[in-house]
């Protein structure tokens, strides 16, 4: 995949929609957000023309692997535009609506200064329709961490909201945060993140022949994701579990904790996987684990089911009846025993009962899909 630099914007046959974040494909260190935007355009590349923003560093101010041409609009893998920039300033961002005059804006994230609070002041000074899209910034723990300041800029952002704004919510759990927090007024669309394409996943080698039952987590490092809980779980039960850890150190001194922990040579830190290679790396373990506090989606949750691969999880997530489906098991985060509970569990497994587990994660996922039509979920992005 490689960015294709142009000289000019498209001309407009279709609505034009700007997605204001601060991170974009090929970067990916700032999490989940980034590849719901990459798989909304990749979706609807064909019903829409798509602008995006990002810094030219990943959010750890490491460069990309591949080349990016600052301060131009250059087009990306699905035929979006994409303006790659070192600082997004006011300056900037004006400059960006100058350029693509979108129809419609969908600013994604809530705390981000220049692309949500400019973002919708410019959008409000334009008179184009705005729309807010939180991304799981509105749950009660995100708001427990930088308490103060949040308060702060939330006080500030409600004053920017007009009726003219409108709100995306992911699920039903995130449209009442909306209304809690800004008012039963507020008009909220609710429509699932949209997770990449099925995989046909791969049968791993005999179960019960392995030396060690493969865990993986595949996560942002943050205190949120309870990365300490599978360590601690793992190291007591070395002999028969390892566990490797992929994803970006969002929080070096929750990591510090962390790698403390990392006492059993079975448990391996492997750093960073770039989201277009994750299904093939999932597909290497038995089971995905993740001791989240909450999640808006979860997309290695869905890619691990999708690739095969079974989950044990917290009842935080939007995925509710794994279990009922025999896709995967929950913990209970309140219970120390509980991940040790289902380790238990999970090492009494015959051959035929692991593979049953996932076949079960695979029909999960393509069952999900199934069930949902995009294209009507989306129709207040599209049609605005």
């Amino acid at each position: 995949m490689l960015l294709t630099g142009r000289t000019c914007l498209e001309v407009k046959t279709k609505n034009k929609i700007l997605l204001l974040y601060p991170y974009y494909w090929p970067f990916y260190g700032a999490g989940g957000p980034v590849q719901s935007l990459f798989n909304l355009v990749d979706f609807f590349s064909e019903s829409a023309t798509f602008y995006l923003i990002s810094h030219s560093k990943d959010i750890n101010g490491e460069n990309s692997a591949l080349p990016i041409q600052e301060d131009v609009w250059v087009q990306g893998p699905n035929h979006e535009y994409c303006y790659y920039t070192k600082t997004i300033s006011p300056f900037t961002l004006l400059k960006v609506f100058n350029d693509c005059k979108p129809d419609v804006v969908l600013i994604n994230g809530v705390f981000h200064w220049h692309t949500s609070f400019v973002g919708v002041l410019l959008a409000r000074m334009k008179g184009v329709s705005t729309i807010v899209s939180p991304r799981g910034m509105l749950q009660p723990w995100a708001l427990s961490r930088g308490k103060v300041k949040k308060k702060i800029f939330l006080f500030f952002f409600e004053l920017l909201l007009t009726k003219n704004i409108r709100w995306h919510a992911t699920n039903e759990q995130e449209q009442n945060e909306i209304l809690n927090i800004f008012g039963k007024d507020q008009l909220v669309f609710v429509a699932p993140n949209i997770p990449r394409k099925v995989s046909a996943g791969t049968k791993i080698e005999n179960f019960q022949s392995t030396e060690k039952i493969k865990l993986v987590f595949l996560s942002l490092i943050n205190p949120n994701k309870n990365l300490h809980v599978a360590i601690d779980a793992v190291s007591a039960d070395s002999n028969r579990f390892s566990l490797d850890i992929y994803g970006p150190i969002i929080d070096e001194n929750y990591w510090s904790k962390c790698s403390t922990l990392l006492k059993a040579d079975s448990i391996i830190y492997k750093g960073s996987v770039p989201p277009w290679e994750v299904p093939s790396v999932l597909q290497e373990y038995h089971f995905f684990v993740l001791p989240t506090e909450g999640e808006n989606f979860g997309h290695a949750i869905f890619d691990s089911l999708a690739s095969g691969v079974p989950v044990i999880i917290t009842d935080r997530t939007p995925w509710q009846n794994v279990d009922s489906h025999n896709a995967g098991f929950y913990i209970n985060l309140t219970d120390k025993n509980s991940l040790p509970n289902v380790l238990e569990k999970i090492a009494t497994l015959s051959n035929e009962e692991y593979n049953q587990y996932r076949s079960n994660s695979i029909r999960y996922a393509k069952t999900y899909l199934s069930g949902r039509n995009f294209i009507e979920e989306y129709a207040f992005l599209l049609q605005p």
